[in-house]
This record gives structure tokens, sequence and C-alpha cells, in this order.
């Protein structure tokens, strides 16, 4: 899309809607910063070996996977393989290795070097880069798979050099009865949220997150889920801004069903995305539950408002990043440094690209607003003792691994809902992220209710009477629910870093809601949710069934299109 075209559809809905992002001065907040919520950050053990770690990695080992939640149902005594690379710190892999050898699991370690790339995420030669190989690309025939191997962009998250990953033969994966890692998931399933970069640091595995119970979140998710799919209008706010609303549609449903009569969208091979008839019963991923309708854009897409952040998966921004969105889709975007213009750019060179899946031309979609429950996870902090130790900084600790944190939201713009087919012909999805720590999230429901989600980014369902109860059977429910980590926000609306400290190992254990030899934390997917995240419900995509389903209704091959 144009961005004058952007900027006249943009002033239309500000006249009519009032939404209309104005920082004032040199501040870019839009609430009282009075009422921000102040920050905190947990205290952190002071980890001296990998011992202290086996406790946590047991836990993990032996729960089973779920949504946002790492787990691989080890029972004792199966044949594990460890995929590792020079990412994930020694102390984790040793800590990894002593749980299974303690379950009995006989356990082979395979380790691979992360190599340096010519060009590096995140940049400007990057932005650069990646928007010549976007033109290239386009510059081809669509409906042809290149010879060329692009960048990795069909699929979540911003343009980067492909890793070569592992390929492990039939032969070889039958010497194995569980491959945990990066490159395969739990269960030998590849496509699952597998990635040990969620305990890739001591600090990040011996940490209450791998402690708060799966059954307490099961619950707290049960009951927004409940809110959600009874909603007709939402409003989402934010300090930085962001102000836009948008509708529910019955018919966004049928997407999540996997029922719509011109969308289909199974995305990516697992059950993330696994849609069926009566699945959108229960939360659609677990800790991962969606805000906004995703990966799929009906003809009544309505969206419209701004979304502001100065996080992305591209690192910091200032000015924060805004996104004024029109019928669903981006209209102009603000800001955001090299980024922003590397994002203006390739939003006009896909303007007329037909996506399957999408009811008009373009990559600007927004398709994702998930929200995280964890209340324990935390982000990037600030501490003194570990300021440039490599591999243990808290500081670098990105900004995405806090999005679980309960009342956190990511917001993704693109066209991941046609990721078989992007991948098939490695094309762009232009599916990018914001992250969100401060929005009010209110929504009213199809019988009238008007319920608050969120508050400033405090989840308010860890108040609900029936929750607290719940956490009262593992511990004291104010430590337990209580929101460990909030950034720290400046009189100007900059979101920095919290600051902590180190204890000793042993006061910070003591100090523990819940502790980890409590065996109740070893999760298993309860009968009722089996059908939605169980062994069966895992499906794998042969991507000719949704060429057929597009050829029929006229959007393969993929054409460009004018738009009107």
């Amino acid at each position: 899309m144009r961005r004058t075209m952007g900027l006249f559809l943009l002033v239309g809905f500000v006249v009519s809607a009032g939404f209309f992002y104005a920082p004032q001065g040199d501040s870019h907040l839009a609430y009282p910063f009075e009422e921000i919520p102040k920050p905190r950050a947990p205290l952190l053990p002071r980890i001296t070996s990998a011992q202290q770690l086996v406790p946590f990695a047991k836990i993990i080992l032996q729960r089973d996977y779920i949504g946002q939640r790492l787990g691989w149902s080890i029972k004792g005594g199966e044949r594990v393989l460890l995929i590792v690379n020079n990412r994930i710190h020694p102390w984790v892999v040793e800590a990894l290795t002593t749980a299974l050898y303690e379950l009995k699991c006989p356990v082979e370690v395979i380790f691979q070097e992360r190599k340096l790339v010519r060009w590096k995420s995140g940049t400007q030669e990057w932005a650069d880069e990646a928007l010549r190989l976007i033109e290239q690309r386009l510059s081809e025939d669509l409906n042809t798979p290149p010879d060329k191997q692009y960048p990795s962009w069909s699929g979540s998250g911003t343009p980067r050099p492909r890793n070569p990953g592992l390929r492990l033969t039939e032969e070889q994966l039958k010497k194995y009865d569980v491959i945990i890692g990066p490159q395969l998931g739990p269960r030998n399933q590849p496509g699952l949220i597998s990635s040990l970069s969620y305990i890739a640091t001591p600090e990040l595995l011996a940490s209450p997150r791998i402690l708060f119970p799966g059954e307490l979140m099961d619950f707290m998710e049960q009951k927004i889920w409940q809110v959600i799919r009874a909603a007709e209008r939402v409003r989402v706010r934010g300090v930085q801004g962001t102000d836009f609303t948008f509708t529910w549609f019955p018919e966004w449903w049928e997407i999540v069903e996997g029922t719509h009569p011109k969308i289909r969208s199974g995305a990516d091979q697992s059950t993330f995305n696994t849609l069926r008839p009566g699945r959108s019963e229960y939360a659609v991923f677990a800790g991962h539950l969606l805000l906004h309708p995703r990966y799929g854009a009906i003809e009544g897409s309505d969206a419209h408002g701004v979304v502001v952040s100065q996080q992305g998966d591209w690192g910091f921004m200032w000015p924060p990043l805004a996104i004024h969105l029109n019928r669903g889709e981006i209209s102009e975007i603000e800001h955001g440094g090299f980024f922003g213009d590397f994002w203006r750019r390739s939003l006009e060179l896909t303007q007329d690209v037909q996506y399957p899946g999408f009811s008009r031309p373009g990559t600007g979609w927004m398709e994702e607003f998930a929200l995280g429950t964890n209340p324990k996870v935390f982000g990037p902090m600030r501490v003194k003792e570990l300021e440039g130790v490599e591999g243990r900084d808290p500081g670098s600790i990105s900004w995405s691994y806090a999005r679980d944190r309960s009342g956190a939201v990511h917001g993704g713009y693109g066209v991941l809902g046609s990721k078989w087919w992007n991948t098939i012909y490695q094309m762009p999805a232009g599916h990018y992220h914001q992250f969100f720590f401060f929005l009010d999230y209110d929504v009213t429901t199809r019988d009238g209710r008007t319920v608050r989600v969120m508050d400033k980014g405090h989840l308010t369902f860890l108040d609900d009477p029936e929750v607290r109860a719940m956490a009262a059977r593992y511990g004291d429910p104010d430590q337990l629910l209580r929101e460990d980590w909030i950034p720290e926000v400046t009189r100007e609306g900059k979101i920095l870093r919290p600051e902590t400290r180190l204890i000793p190992y042993d006061e910070w254990l003591a100090q523990l809601p819940i502790k980890p030899d409590d065996p109740r934390l070893i999760y298993r997917i309860p009968e009722q949710l089996k059908k939605f995240y169980g062994e069966d419900r895992v499906r794998y995509y042969d991507p000719e069934e949704f060429m057929e389903f597009y050829r029929k209704i006229g959007q393969i091959p993929v054409k460009k299109v004018a738009r009107q």
C-alpha cells in the first residue's frame, strides 16, 4: 500500500472515531505518570554449579508439553538425543544430562556451533540486504519455487539467514524415543515450541517460571477464554499511545474451527494451529491466548486505530514505532528508525500480491495479538554482579522472552496464515512483532457485559477469587500470583529494564512460594484437554490439500492484483 493512500484512509478514520497518536511534547505517555505501575524485578539466585539446576531440569523433562510450556513427558528409561548449540550455557547442558541419567535415560548429545552470518539481523545492513532480496524474489515467478536459497522469512519474525539445521535419517531416528533441541520438538515432532533458548542460561532455567503450576494456569486460561469466546467488541489502550478497536465477528471463529468457506490456515505443523471443528472450545494455544483473530483476514476486518511499541523482533526503537490500522491492515507506519523504513518499503513491495487466505492483497494484516499468562516470567534486568558476563547477563535477555508474562502481549502483522504456501515458494510473510507490557484490554460481550482483561499490563484474572483459592492449595496466593517483573517507565515514556540483585542460592530457594521438589509440578495434560492438546490432535498437513482448496476459489495460482 502506498504511504499517501494510507494517510488518506487514516485521516478519515481519525475524524470518525477519535483515535489519534499525538505525543505530548517530549513525552510519549498517554496516561498520567502517577497511574503507571512501579517497576519491580525478582531476586535471582547466585548459581555456582550445574547441580543447582538439576531439580528444575527434571520438572521440564518429565512434564507434558502444552502450548508455550516446555515439556518432554519423560517417564524414565527413554533413549534420548539432546541437541544443543553454543548459545546454551554449559551448566544448562550438564543439568539436563544429569537429570536424564538420574531418570535412567541413556542420552547422546550433539553439539552444533552457531556460526556468525554474513549480515547480522537487527542492523541497517540487515534491513538493506533484506529489502534487496525481497525485491529480487518478487521479480521472479511467484508460483515457481526459486533455485536460490532465500532467507528464512516465510514464517514468524523478521528475515534472518537460514540455519541449515540437523538432518537425521529415518534409520537414525529409530535409535531414540525422545529428541530434545531446537531443530526437533517434543515427541520427535518438528514444529512444536521446543527451543532450548527458553532455558538457555542458568538464571532462566532456575526460575519460578518453571515452577508455576500447570493446573493453575489451565484453570485461569479457561476463565479468560470464556470471556474472549463471548466477545463482540474490544478496545485496547496502552501507556505509550496504543488505542484501537475491533469486532469479534462470528465469521472469525470459522477460521479457528477450520470451517470457513474461503479461508484455510494450517500454518505450523503442530497443535499450535491444528484447526478443526470444536477447536475453539478451549484456549487456542496455552500460554499464548489469541486476543485478536489470527492467521487469515475476512472481508469485514475492522481493526481501527493505532498500535505503539518501542520493542519488537528487531530490538529497541525510539521514538516508538506507531502502526496505524484501517480495516484490519496497516495503513501507515510512523517512526521506528531504519526498521520503520524497512517495514514501510516491504509493504509497498508486496502491496499487490494476493496471498491465499486473505481478503485483499498485501502483507500488512493484523493477524496476531497474543496474551501471556504466567506471572513468574521475567524479561531483561540490570544485575550489577552479572553485567557483561557471557551467557549469564540478564540484561541481554530478549524482550520477546518477556512476552509470555501474564498481561504481556505480542502483536504480529503480515500473512503468516499462508505459511504453507510461503514456505514452498520462499515468499516473505512479513509477520513482524511488537511487544507490549502496559495495555488495557476491555471486552464488551455479546450479552452486554463489560470485562477488563488487562489493566495497564496487569492480568486481572490473577485476582479472581476462584483462581486465588486454587493457588492457595500450592502456597501463599499473594506470592504465587504476583507478577514478579514489571519494566520501568520513565516520564518521557521509555520502557527500560528494571534492576535487581543476586542472593545466595539457598536463601533464594527458601523464599520461593512453591519448591521444585513438589511432585504436583510434573504436569500431565488432563483428560478434558487431551482432545485439544493430546497426541491425536497433532496433524501434519499435506500442502496439496490447501492448494486444491485455493485453486477452487481462484487464489492459486497466486497473482498480483491492483488494490481497490
